[in-house]
């Protein structure tokens, strides 16, 4: 497989949806390209200025459209990583350039049909969809294929009362997904989920400074797990204003991660997960849901650093394995809902129905104060007032205001809690 030249660029406002195919040096099209049923070659192009690792687009009548060029045989002539459906002549085709929108039914299936692995899609601008993506990766190789805006953060809006993207049936493989902002303009949100993992998918998703929804442009659930075998990871995420942040249904697989993110503002519960894989928790802050914080009915949870803040209901309702280092406060049930097997050095303050529902913690933090800055207008770093953030901070909590990397929030925690140890930090 000869590799990609660099990312498969979008942009509505210079790129062209029928003359490029969004990753080449040149801009060559036409309207002369053949292809051979079952064969990488493609003939009756013009091959100036073209390179092995450009992609190549022929606007096939079915199946596959675009490929990597694998080698440039003559003038006139390429022969490609993939091979085409269908004998045809003169069909458009384009190398090169900027591909313009996301929604056109030809760049569709980039995402949808075509992607054969480890390729870099990179949208320039906003992108807007009339229906959802389905993403596949490769049914035959394990491959990262990954999603980007250009720069913090590029929007994508559907418009429909349909999922952004969804990933159906089985494929292999990973998705990345970094510097995007997903929402939903339709009055109607029965069923407009941010990313949808469908039953019986073995594709494992990651997102990296994403953000999911916003007060106007509402989600029903950021991300909901169907089922299936595959696992998901979110980190450095805003997860605002959904009906539920993050909606994990039954299924296997392996575990999940939520690293240093935000979840507030759910109309539900934050986060509900009800059975599937293990999942692990690290330096989120969870707050103003209008439900539960972390609503887990089974299997392992491990909550390390997290601030689970004015949640309607319980903070964590789990029977969860580990709970340490974590600060419940001014939650409309218990800090703690459950029978946890482990629970140490947690900080406790103003819950309504107390600080656990049954156990105790091994060695708690009660506060007597207020201890963030202003978590109302969201920030949470700790205060230095007694009893409050002062305490914290004596108790070896320790706050990351390194706002470049996480510019939608003032907060993620480091080395939180009785002496601290390592924070589990994914990089790219």
């Amino acid at each position: 497989m000869a590799a990609p030249n660099g990312a498969i660029l979008f942009n509505n406002s210079t790129g062209s949806d029928t003359t490029a195919s969004g990753l080449g040096a040149a801009n060559v099209y036409g309207s002369g390209a053949s292809t051979t049923g079952s064969s990488a070659v493609v003939t009756g192009i013009d091959t100036t200025g073209v390179s092995s690792g450009d992609l190549l687009w022929v606007q096939s009548s079915s199946g596959r459209q675009f490929s990597i060029i694998a080698t440039v045989d003559s003038s006139t002539q390429v022969t490609c990583d993939d091979t085409f459906a269908n004998t045809e002549s003169g069909r458009t085709w384009a190398i090169g350039g900027k591909r313009a929108t996301f929604d056109n039914a030809d760049s569709r299936r980039i995402f949808e049909n075509d992607n054969a692995g480890d390729w870099t899609i990179r949208t320039e601008t906003d992108q807007s969809l009339t229906s959802t993506i389905t993403l596949k990766g490769n049914s035959t190789t394990t491959s990262l294929n990954t999603l980007e805006g250009s720069e913090y953060t590029k929007t994508i809006t559907q418009t429909a009362n349909t999922p952004i993207f969804t990933s159906n049936g089985y494929a292999s493989g990973y998705w990345h997904f970094r510097n995007l902002k997903l929402q939903n303009t339709n009055a109607t949100k029965t069923n407009a989920n941010g990313y949808t993992q469908a039953n019986s998918t073995t594709l494992t998703p990651t997102f990296t400074r994403c953000v999911f929804g916003d007060a106007t442009n509402t989600l029903k659930y950021g991300f909901v797990r169907t089922g299936g075998w595959a696992s998901f990871n979110i980190n450095k995420c805003h997860l605002t204003n959904c009906e539920t942040a993050i909606y994990s249904l039954g299924g296997s697989g392996e575990e999940s991660f939520l690293i240093d993110s935000v979840i507030e503002n759910s109309s539900s519960d934050g986060i509900l997960w009800v059975q599937a894989p293990n999942l692990y928790m690290v330096n989120l802050v969870i707050a103003n849901n209008s439900g539960i914080g972390l609503n887990r009915s089974s299997n392992l949870t491990y909550i390390k650093g997290c601030f689970f803040i004015s949640n309607s209901s319980h903070g964590v309702s789990s029977n969860s394995d580990l709970i340490i280092d974590s600060v419940f406060d001014s939650n409309g049930g218990y800090g703690i809902s459950g029978t946890p097997k482990t629970v140490i050095g947690n900080a406790f303050r103003n819950n309504t129905s107390g600080d656990m529902s049954s156990g105790s913690d091994r060695d708690p933090i009660t506060l007597t104060a207020d201890p963030f800055v202003d978590a109302a207008a969201g920030d949470f770093n700790l205060n230095a007032d007694a009893g409050g953030g002062a305490l914290l901070r004596a108790n070896n909590y320790a706050l990351n205001t390194d706002t470049s990397l996480y510019p939608f929030r003032q907060y993620v925690s480091d080395d939180f809690g009785g002496g601290g140890g390592n924070v589990i930090v994914i990089e790219e």
